[in-house]
């Protein structure tokens, strides 16, 4: 009973350990980082596990675009040789090699629209690790800039919180882009009720990963923001628009066309379990526990249809404060997509900090403190426990986030009675 009461109320979790927790984690970052410019660690390897191997993708496509053939990068062999040179100027003794067929991928297919590819243009015009530099810098400002307005506007003692969280570093050890799209969803919802048009151009950048992107308009259309809703689909076709006069059509088909192939690598193939221990979705979940192909696409699909729908329902319910939307529309985002890899829980960090205000200034529900705690925890927890274990943390964490962003709800209507 005293445990149970311990985690229903979590006073114990006071400002001091909100402090003094994340502070904790930041040293192991700092120590992480002092091994990786020491040398202790590979700058690069070919099994994605240390620093930087992602944005290898990244600059070998724009690496592809200086030399005049952006539609290479869609050719998955040419991407993987480029990003072959990059590991050997890194490295004496590369272990990266090209892809045979007859042994796994060690290297990353470019799987983004061609509206990502200037991206990838632009960062490569820098020598590659003051590139990886920029490109993880940018990321970082981003995403402080907008959690900062959140809640460590008003409440400081919740920077630190926000500036460790673990899935910021997961997703910088990466090279990953997670940190830039958290803050440009974040930075939709900071503006979406006082400047619809604003929220709506920052909405459409976030169209370079359609499979987070895509809910982002049926909530706005949900919640009746028709001037967001209009902004962001103009952006979206501007990005578009450009990246097609750009990079030509056969950017776009080659795009379209590798769509199917990722499907299979990734999910439904006998190599795809290299991939779904990295993977949190429910997808990734069912297959790692031992199910078909079959199965876990009726799970996935089944799920995503429920928690989509709740999602649209909390949405319509304008009455309901943006924070609580916000939350359901983010935990939403990462469930109903089989796509859902470990670098994607940056995005965590919007949910934790609208709950978290929501909470401070409100009052906490039960366990909703405690949940919160875990959920900034995940991150540092999930690789792990998907990779080596085959145990899926993330689903059930995320629907307890929906969970709570619908008891919230319900609670703020009831009193508006």
């Amino acid at each position: 009973m005293f445990l149970l009461m311990a985690f229903k109320n979590a006073d114990w979790l006071d400002i001091k350990r909100a402090v003094a927790y994340p502070r904790i984690f930041m040293l192991v970052y700092i120590l992480v980082g002092v091994a990786f410019g020491t040398g202790a660690m590979k700058i690069a390897s070919p099994d994605g596990s240390a620093f930087g191997f992602d944005f290898m993708n990244v600059y070998a496509a724009g690496v592809a675009v200086h030399e005049g053939r952006p539609v290479d990068a869609y050719d998955w062999k040419g991407q993987g040789e480029r990003e072959r040179r990059i590991d050997e100027s890194l490295n004496k003794n590369p272990e990266v090699v090209p892809d045979t067929g007859a042994k796994p991928y060690y290297y990353l297919p470019w799987l983004y629209p061609p509206t990502f590819l200037s991206v990838g243009w632009l960062f490569a015009l820098l020598p590659f690790l003051a590139a990886l530099a920029a490109y993880s810098a940018v990321g970082f400002l981003a995403y402080g800039a907008v959690l900062y307005k959140i809640i460590a506007e008003r409440h400081k003692a919740a920077i630190w919180a926000t500036a460790a969280f673990p899935g910021l570093y997961v997703n910088l050890l990466a090279g990953q882009n997670g940190a830039m799209t958290t803050a440009l969803l974040g930075a939709g919802l900071l503006f979406l009720d006082k400047t619809p048009i604003a929220a709506g151009i920052f909405f459409g950048l976030l169209s370079y990963k359609p499979h987070l992107f895509v809910l982002v308009p049926l909530v706005l259309f949900a919640g009746r923001y028709w001037k967001a809703l209009a902004a962001t689909l103009v952006s979206a076709g501007v990005c578009a628009s450009l990246s097609l006069a750009a990079f030509g059509l056969d950017s776009w088909l080659a795009f379209i066309q590798g769509l199917g192939s990722a499907r299979s690598v990734f999910l439904e193939s006998d190599g795809a379990f290299r991939w779904l221990g990295i993977m949190h979705s429910p997808f990734s979940a069912v297959r790692l526990l031992g199910g078909s192909v079959q199965a876990a696409y009726a799970v996935q699909t089944g799920i995503a249809v429920c928690v989509v729908f709740i999602l649209l329902y909390i949405w319509s319910r304008k009455a309901t404060s943006l924070s609580i939307r916000a939350s359901a529309l983010c935990g939403v985002i990462l469930l109903a997509s089989p796509y859902s890899f470990g670098y994607d829980q940056v995005l965590l960090a919007l949910p934790i900090a609208f709950l978290a205000k929501e909470g401070i200034e409100n009052g906490f529900l039960s366990f909703e403190k405690i949940f919160l705690f875990a959920l900034w925890l995940l991150p540092a927890f999930a690789k792990d426990g998907g990779e080596n274990y085959a145990v899926p943390l993330t689903p059930p964490m995320l629907m307890g986030l929906l969970a709570f962003s619908w008891l919230r709800m319900k609670r703020e209507l009831s009193v508006q009675k």
